[in-house]
């Protein structure tokens, strides 16, 4: 074909065939995440369909859970002090971080993960921008019957770059989209968190000491 002869337009059966793809990666992806977190099925898989302060809530209690075990499968997986391969778990630590460390933040969950290999920033942008959706909702009970997509535009008032966090790179356009839509969205960005966690869950990249000496570095680097 000619390089300068214009593509056949897609039709719009194409169009509806292909997003009940995009649904259906969706789903699989969240009903996987719900395996692993062993929670009944439909508590992740219908969030789109949940109202809009509901689906955030979940999104981040469903979060945490999942940062912990990232924490706890990078510490196991890790090198050993000094490089030396060990065979111990790091379970006071992993409890530790679990308990005690906020989810984002200055030396936080989030942090800590990445530091271990186990979350890139694509993921730590996407859970931060979803917490402070959260804190949006959860700290102002005038928002709670507010739709998402206006909180969006609101907050990004604050951080210009927020809906590239929200959807990992895409600076999506809110304008003329739906709330529904955009709610199915946050969907796509929690399962690609999901799956992200699930391959790194089974893949060996934790670094221990570069995980908890890189946050001790930090603290003194702040102190100086």
């Amino acid at each position: 074909m000619d390089k300068d002869t214009p593509a056949a337009p897609t039709s719009t059966k194409d169009q509806a065939a292909d997003f009940r793809r995009f649904m259906a990666d969706i789903q699989q992806k969240l009903e996987a995440g719900e395996k692993r977190l062993q929670i009944p099925r439909g508590t992740l898989s219908d969030l789109y369909r949940e109202p809009d302060y509901i689906m955030v809530i979940k999104i981040i209690a469903a979060l945490e859970p999942a940062v912990n075990d990232l924490i706890a499968g990078g510490l196991s997986k890790g090198g050993g002090l000094g490089g030396v391969p060990n065979k111990i778990t790091f379970a006071p630590v992993a409890d530790f971080a679990a308990d005690r460390l906020q989810l984002s933040g200055r030396a936080g969950k989030l942090e800590l993960a990445q530091r271990l290999g186990m979350l890139d920033d694509k993921d730590v942008a996407f859970a931060g921008a979803v917490s402070a959706i959260r804190n949006r909702y959860a700290h102002n009970i005038t928002n709670a019957s507010r739709q998402f997509i206006d909180l969006i535009r609101e907050a990004k008032r604050n951080d210009a770059n927020l809906a590239k966090k929200l959807f990992y790179g895409d600076n999506v356009d809110f304008e003329g989209m739906t709330n529904g839509f955009v709610k199915i969205l946050l969907a796509w960005s929690f399962s690609r968190f999901l799956e992200s966690a699930e391959l790194r869950l089974h893949v060996p990249k934790g670094e221990f000491l570069g995980g908890l000496l890189g946050l001790a570095g930090r603290d003194e680097d702040e102190a100086v």
